[in-house]
């Protein structure tokens, strides 16, 4: 893929986003419309969970998926930009942050977000895999994260030592 079109496509969601996998349903709908495939996604999100630091970095390693090297630092360019656009945002905020509008506004849109990302979710889960033990150990990954609050590390060993058993 072109890196300019990777970097505006990335620069949107980002743009759009306030970090973490808050890109993620733009750059979904962006990229499966240009024939990105679902596992792209998929890897991309393990790589980026897997990794050290935020959890918004998926973008690079997506962007590596997409357009090689040079596809991961436009990833990495347009993730960069919004931030550092967001100190002149920041000024004219402090002004209205007292009010209760803005706090009711702030709401809204994060409902909104969270209702994108749980649609995405789906979508990836569902276009990802047709075996029935791949959806129970998703199931039970799920359970166990908002369940029991397992450190993440120990869900992955779980999975592995899962994959193994089954698949061996």
């Amino acid at each position: 893929m072109n890196p300019l079109l990777v970097f505006l496509l990335f620069l949107k969601a980002s743009s759009l986003s306030f970090g973490g996998l808050g890109g993620l349903p733009t750059l979904h709908q962006d990229l499966v419309s240009r024939g990105v495939s679902e596992d792209v996604f998929g890897q991309a999100l393990a790589v980026a969970r897997l990794s050290p630091g935020p959890n918004g970095l998926y973008m690079v390693s997506l962007g590596y998926e997409v357009g090689g090297l040079s596809g991961a630092l436009a990833a990495t360019a347009a993730l960069i930009i919004p931030p550092f656009s967001i100190l002149i945002i920041l000024v004219w905020y402090l002004r209205v942050a007292h009010l209760r509008r803005t706090d009711n506004a702030l709401l809204m849109l994060s409902m909104a977000l969270a209702g994108l990302l749980g649609f995405t979710s789906w979508q990836i889960v569902r276009g990802s895999s047709t075996n029935v033990a791949e959806w129970a150990a998703g199931l039970l990954g799920f359970i166990a994260t908002a369940r029991f609050r397992l450190h993440p590390l120990v869900l992955i060993g779980g999975a592995a030592v899962a994959g193994i058993a089954i698949y061996h």
